[in-house]
């Protein structure tokens, strides 16, 4: 599993008081299809500083080597989660409620290669220090299946 923390945006910039600079955690893992020198890889992405909302992606993507590996059936469920003392949030789009802190949204594509989902967090409540979003993803190709799952949090 690996956790990269990604900017944009030149130091000087924010030196001369211009708007501050994108900034996005992230973090993948990957899984071998057995049988097909494929492998499965779960992404999440999410803001790592927020005033009122976050961002936030997730992907599954089946890949042999750096190319595209196309599969029968591809999953990939997006779990978002406010953290911190009676936190809330609301999700767009608007998922499954597993708590008043934490929404899920999946998706299923068939014969292809990617499963993503993209969308905003808006975290409420008293005290709430971060977000998490984590990416559980599946592939399935003639009888084998594996799985991966990711998590960016801040």
């Amino acid at each position: 599993m690996k956790k990269t923390l990604l900017t944009t945006g030149l130091v000087g910039m924010l030196l001369v008081g211009a708007t501050a600079p994108a900034i996005a955690i992230s973090d993948s893992a990957s899984t071998p299809l057995p049988g097909t020198g494929a492998k499965v890889e779960a992404n999440a992405w999410q803001c790592n500083a927020y005033v009122d909302k976050c961002s936030f992606k997730t992907s599954t993507k089946a890949k042999k080597g750096s190319s595209k590996y196309k599969v029968s059936k591809i999953t990939n469920t997006a779990t978002v989660k406010a953290n911190g003392w009676q936190a809330t949030l609301s999700l767009s789009p608007s998922g499954t409620k597993v708590s008043e802190s934490t929404r899920r949204v999946s998706w299923t594509n068939k014969n292809t290669w990617i499963s993503d989902i993209s969308g905003i967090a808006d975290p409420g409540g008293a005290l709430n220090t971060s977000v998490t979003t984590c990416s559980d993803g599946g592939a399935f190709k003639s009888g084998v299946k594996a799985f991966a799952s990711a998590c960016a949090n801040d």
